[in-house]
């Protein structure tokens, strides 16, 4: 899975539990008090606000986070040894001339891909069983009985057994449908009718189509479906006040039409997701009429910067937790120009590149395997770094050793992990026994010179100053060291392409040179990994 799928993928998740977070604040708030200061139009809009910023605030801090043109969330430093941190757990691996490898594919996240593709069949089902239903209800409404027509609004006249509703259908007009009970009242009718109409006023049945996409998008969590249904009541009681504080509706009155409502409409009647309209009044809403309106904005405003104030720094924090500190391929070339000086090993950072950062950042045997081989390091390290300098080879060539063993010693029968693919070699620089017998070593029944850090390091230094000689570039000579010069020498000229990022994507050499350069941003940049 990509990095990029991944990040939205985090982004969702991060903006699902924000919406449970910020409907249990807001309705703490409104019991602590609030709701008593603010009317129903004031708490609506809350409403509204608190769910956008649920939704939205975790995708503007991924937009955010990749297009800044430097990390905030790292400091750039050249430590070459403190603590390290993970990179996943490998198979075997040949050093060059060995058997050639299939490209490397990240890491397998089965369970992501499951939960991706459940949540994208789940919400298409459920929006097109909701447009099915709109499509059922269009056709109902144009054989219903028009009473008479409200600039674009047809009045029409429903079953005596459902409630009144409205709905709003994108090039199609809008509809007000009232229950066929109500015309033996003409005060009722009236009424209903206005009520109906201030729907269309205040733009709910625009908006529902928002809400139609929330609930689809999470059809799955029940704090979604629950503040759907909050925001759905609110606006029954923000058209109710409407009327009555606006429009000069006298509350006896409107509080009657709503009792006879109730007795029309005994049971619940279902209507599509989205669409205005309660499916029975309330005692509350009759209540609400005689209650005092508070009018201070100010009270909405504060509320609304208290409540972002508190969910966009849950926003970040909740994100980076599922993202699992994930690097963002600007913050990745960022770390790899900052600390660069001449003669250091050039790090080409490309989707692999930071495929396999992260795969070292966010996996817990990944961090286990690179802070092992940080660890390791510092024992060695005088000894190897002495041997490339003396060699006029860059320093961090370690990176090789890193990914190749941890740094560590090994025996060829050692089943310890390594993150290079191929045939397993010995020693720090992994040497199969072909290759080292090449270079020099001595690989006998009783003596193998792969697990003598000194002559080992000698022996890697002399062949990667023969791959370098070779190639010219350092990518290409990574990629030989772990496949062999063989396989590379075959794919340049069968595809006479020496980009060693487009041979790693259409999967002509695997992804070996893009870990080892994840490896050397550790290296420059081993505080990722605290």
């Amino acid at each position: 899975m990509s990095a990029f799928v991944r990040d939205v993928l985090a982004a969702y998740l991060t903006a699902a539990a924000l919406v449970a977070v910020g409907f249990g604040l807001l309705r703490a708030v409104l019991a602590l008090g609030m709701e008593r200061r603010l009317d129903a139009r004031q708490t609506l809009r809350v409403g509204r606000v608190t769910l956008g910023l649920a939704v939205l605030l975790p995708f503007v801090g991924l937009a955010a986070r990749e297009w800044l043109p430097s990390a905030p969330l790292f400091t750039f430093e050249r430590s070459l040894v403190r603590h390290v941190a993970p990179l996943t757990p490998a198979e075997a691996r040949p050093v060059r001339g060995a058997v050639q490898e299939a490209a490397s594919s990240g890491p397998g996240l089965p369970w992501a891909s499951l939960g991706l593709g459940f949540l994208g069949v789940g919400t298409l089902a459920f929006l097109a069983w909701e447009l099915r239903r709109y499509a059922r209800l269009r056709r109902k409404l144009e054989a219903l009985p028009v009473l008479r027509r409200v600039g674009r609004v047809r009045v029409v006249l429903g079953d005596a057994a459902e409630g009144a509703f409205s709905v709003w259908f994108p090039g199609g007009g809008a509809w007000a449908v009232v229950p066929s009970g109500v015309l033996e009242d003409a005060e009722a009718l009236r009424l209903t009718v206005r009520h109906e109409l201030q729907h269309h006023r205040q733009r709910d049945t625009v908006l529902a189509y928002a809400r139609l996409g929330f609930d689809s998008a999470f059809f799955w969590n029940p704090f979604a479906r629950a503040f759907s249904r909050w925001l759905a009541e609110r606006q029954e009681f923000a058209c109710d006040e409407a009327l009555v504080a606006v429009k000069r509706v006298s509350p006896e009155a409107y509080a009657r039409c709503l009792l006879q409502a109730s007795l029309r409409v005994p049971v619940a009647f279902s209507l599509p997701a989205g669409v205005t309209g309660m499916s029975h009044p309330t005692v509350r809403r009759i209540r609400m009429l005689f209650q005092p309106r508070p009018r201070s904005s100010v009270r909405t405003l504060g509320l609304s910067l208290s409540l972002a104030l508190v969910l966009a720094p849950l926003a970040l924090w909740a994100q980076g937790a599922v993202r699992g500190r994930a690097v963002s391929l600007t913050e990745a070339r960022a770390l790899a120009d900052a600390g660069r000086k001449e003669g250091d090993l050039p790090v080409v950072v490309d989707a692999a590149v930071v495929e396999q950062l992260n795969r070292f950042v966010t996996t817990p045997k990944g961090r286990d395997f690179m802070r092992k081989a940080l660890a390791n390091l510092q024992t060695h390290r005088e000894a190897m770094t002495g041997t490339l300098r003396s060699r006029s080879l860059p320093e961090e060539l370690l990176a090789v050793a890193m990914v190749e063993s941890a740094v560590s010693n090994l025996p060829e029968t050692s089943r310890e992990p390594s993150m290079a693919p191929g045939q397993r070699g010995a020693g720090v620089w992994m040497f199969i026994p072909e290759t080292a017998r090449r270079y020099g070593l001595k690989v006998e029944a009783g003596r193998d010179e792969r697990l003598d850090v000194a002559r080992e390091t000698e022996a890697a230094a002399t062949l990667f100053q023969a791959l370098y000689a070779r190639y010219g570039d350092w990518r290409l000579a990574l990629a030989a060291y772990n496949q062999g010069e063989g396989v590379v020498d075959r794919v340049l000229a069968e595809t006479g392409v020496r980009d060693v990022s487009e041979l790693v994507r259409t999967g002509k050499l695997n992804g070996y040179t893009a870990t080892v350069q994840a490896g050397v941003l550790l290296l420059r940049n081993p505080h990722l990994l605290d």
